[in-house]
């Protein structure tokens, strides 16, 4: 999300940053929405997770604001998706003894890689670009996809 701002300062107006940001929770909503009908399992946990690069390979060199804000939107539809199913798998997969260490030691290191990731990837968008930002994107979350499947 880091690259939204950067995206909508090279599009010309800040007024674009709002559409993608709407974008991407309405997108999010749907993906809650749609977690009703999905199994909460690891092998669609991490089937989703790495499908979810697939937009974001689609906004690379993209500078329609339009089709960013679908891209972004699909985008927050699976990411929807892959937190909601998996919390659920986390608090399935976990006994009751430890689950409350699981969801904080999780939520910890939530709240420390993000600021360490937006610090990471504000420096990339800096000395590079967008695009490259993207395929490093990319490269982690279709390892981590793949690593959420094989370790079930």
């Amino acid at each position: 999300m880091v690259f939204l701002p950067y995206t909508a300062e090279k599009l010309g107006s800040a007024s674009y940053l709002s559409f993608f940001y709407m974008s991407f929770f309405l997108g999010f909503i749907v993906g809650v929405i749609i977690c009703k009908y999905l199994k909460t399992t690891s092998k669609n946990v991490g089937l989703i997770w790495t499908l979810s690069i697939i937009p974001l390979l689609f906004l690379i060199n993209n500078s329609n604001w339009l089709i960013f804000c679908f891209l972004i939107s699909i985008f927050g539809t699976l990411t929807g998706i892959h937190n909601i199913l998996g919390e659920s798998l986390m608090q399935i997969t976990s006994t009751e003894d430890i689950l409350g260490r699981v969801m904080t030691t999780i939520r910890t290191a939530n709240s420390l890689g993000s600021p360490i990731g937006s610090v990471v990837a504000g420096i990339i968008l800096d000395k590079f670009n967008q695009n490259i930002l993207l395929v490093i994107c990319c490269i982690f979350i279709f390892l981590g996809g793949i690593n959420i499947i094989i370790k079930k």
